[in-house]
């Protein structure tokens, strides 16, 4: 593993946060970080954008082995904590729910900017991969900002909202997410016609006719948290419109499909 990454380097970025709006906090008006791991002459490799799910969780900098696989493929990494990573402190945590698929993918692509307008890496070589909330922000960026990836891989991503209030084992999640302060408020279960065109808007499957890069979808068959379906669902939407996409099934892994 050591020579495999000798000829590799790992930098904290400190990214600005992209037009704040007076709404926000001062927490949620912080700088947000992403780790990059670049290769030698990494202006000439291409890089994987990586996203952790959640949201509320974070992306550390120890040893990963997927990370260490891609990097000693001759990958930089650019791996990005959103705002609602845990971390920042409170306010910078609660300045997401509401604002999910904005936001958060606002401030991925501020990280991708940045690395790219300090000359570190080829635009034009962008993949992006993510699991969960994490491939939410994947299948989001690829149909909100579809000339910036080259390709893109999700696992068990989140890619209706609207389809899985009604299938998920934590359908609150899905107010909390969409909705914030007001989602204990409005949380049912029986959505009505106005929160189920929230959660549509919200959701990744709401660009999908914008979509050009091939994508890949990893699906867990017995996953509760974000059933198949969702993924399913937009696989074949995907195809539906001429969209490149493979999808392979593992049926007896759950959310993680740790392997």
């Amino acid at each position: 593993v050591k020579a495999l990454l000798s000829h590799h380097k790992l930098s904290i970025l400190r990214i600005p946060v992209p037009d704040p709006s007076d709404e926000l906090s001062d927490g949620g008006r912080l700088q947000f970080e992403a780790i990059f791991v670049s290769c030698e002459d990494s202006s000439q490799k291409p890089t994987v954008l990586i996203l952790h799910g959640g949201p509320h969780s974070a992306s550390v900098s120890s040893y990963s082995k997927s990370s260490a696989f891609l990097a000693s493929l001759g990958f930089n990494l650019l791996i990005v904590n959103y705002r609602g990573t845990l971390g920042y402190g409170e306010e910078a945590l609660q300045s997401l729910p509401g604002k999910v698929g904005s936001q958060d993918v606002q401030d991925c692509l501020a990280a991708l900017d940045h690395v790219i307008e300090e000359g570190l890496v080829d635009a034009s070589r962008v993949a992006v991969v993510g699991i969960s909330h994490g491939g939410f922000l994947t299948t989001h960026l690829i149909g909100q900002a579809p000339e910036r990836f080259a390709v893109a891989a999700a696992r068990n991503p989140v890619c209706n909202l609207s389809l899985m209030i009604g299938t998920t084992d934590i359908p609150d999640w899905c107010y909390a997410v969409a909705c914030g302060t007001e989602a204990r408020r409005l949380a049912s279960e029986s959505p009505s016609l106005d929160h189920l065109r929230i959660f549509h808007q919200k959701s990744p499957i709401a660009h999908i006719s914008k979509v050009k890069a091939p994508l890949l979808m990893l699906l867990g068959g017995a996953d509760l948290r974000v059933p198949m379906s969702n993924g399913l669902q937009y696989a074949r939407a995907l195809r539906e419109r001429g969209g490149e996409v493979k999808t392979i099934m593992f049926p007896e892994d759950t959310h993680e499909i740790d392997m």
